[in-house]
């Protein structure tokens, strides 16, 4: 009898052992799969990014994503990034912003293991359960559950990260809108007086360089007058704001096919295509009132 007992424990010990190394191997092929995929990602992107002549830090700004993150996928360091599906977002982003398929390069990054197929198993297969057996499979059970419960925390933890992100981002918008409905508001309440007064509302004011923006799509936005940054950052689709230069106007434009640019009252023409970072340079005596604006970019 306490031979049967010995042998009973030795083959639950033998089988525990299997299973968890089992386990282990797979979970280290998911992960090296994931290396190597994300490796190949990375040097595709940063070569098509160095192709466009486009640094890491302007990237950053359009698809508001840290630095660090952007240079982890380059370089296929998958410790620094965060859960698969979350990086299978970031990867989207990043191929979106240059100009890419940003769904075929997300679906090329496995976030779950390939499908099995299914087995067919009937009862005498399966071996002969003990008491032995029960006992460690609560065991095993309650282990995985803890182990469950802590990563669900986990990656609630992350998505709360995530989304207080987000929202700073949609109070950044909602804060650009203001500006520029008081912005339009105070502008036309001057032409309104203007008009009253029966004055005439000088629209170029006296500047040679005259530039009049209108946003169909949200757009990363820096504007330099005369060798001055006057304004950078991201503004909400239906914007409507108007800079004025002395000599030279220079526009940068993440999403170029969302902005639509006239210049000294001129017809408002698109400057690119969508999800297109695009650069022009508007000078003085370069512009004629007869002719279009020449462009630099």
């Amino acid at each position: 009898m306490c031979q049967q007992t010995s042998r009973s424990t030795a083959y639950d010990k033998e089988f525990i052992f299997l299973f968890f190394k089992t386990t282990k191997k797979k979970l280290l092929s998911q992960e090296t799969e994931r290396a190597e995929k994300l490796a190949e990602i990375g040097a595709q992107l940063r070569q098509f990014r160095e192709q466009q002549s486009i640094c890491l830090e302007k990237v950053a700004l359009v698809t508001m994503i840290r630095r660090n993150l952007l240079q982890a996928i380059e370089e296929g360091q998958l410790d620094q990034l965060p859960e698969p599906v979350y990086t299978q977002g970031l990867i989207k982003r990043y191929a979106e912003a240059m100009g890419l398929d940003g769904a075929q390069f997300a679906n090329f990054f496995p976030i779950e293991p390939a499908p099995r197929s299914a087995t067919k198993l009937s009862w005498q297969d399966w071996p002969q359960l003990r008491p032995m057996h029960l006992y460690l499979f609560y065991v095993f059970l309650i282990i995985c559950s803890v182990n469950g419960l802590s990563q669900l925390m986990s990656g609630n933890l992350t998505a709360k990260n995530s989304l207080g992100a987000e929202e700073l981002a949609n109070q950044e918008l909602k804060r650009s809108r203001l500006v520029t409905a008081k912005t339009h508001k105070v502008d036309s309440y001057t032409a309104l007086e203007a008009v009253r007064a029966g004055e005439s509302l000088d629209q170029s004011g006296g500047k040679p360089v005259m530039v009049n923006v209108t946003f169909n799509a949200d757009s990363w936005v820096q504007i330099e007058v005369d060798g001055k940054t006057e304004f950078e950052g991201t503004l909400p689709s239906g914007t409507v704001r108007t800079w004025q230069a002395q000599e030279k106007l220079v526009f940068v434009a993440g999403n170029a096919g969302g902005v639509l640019i006239a210049v000294n009252n001129g017809q408002a023409e698109l400057l690119g295509a969508p999800g297109v970072a695009k650069e022009v340079i508007f000078k003085a005596d370069e512009i004629k009132t007869s002719e279009k604006p020449k462009k630099e970019g």
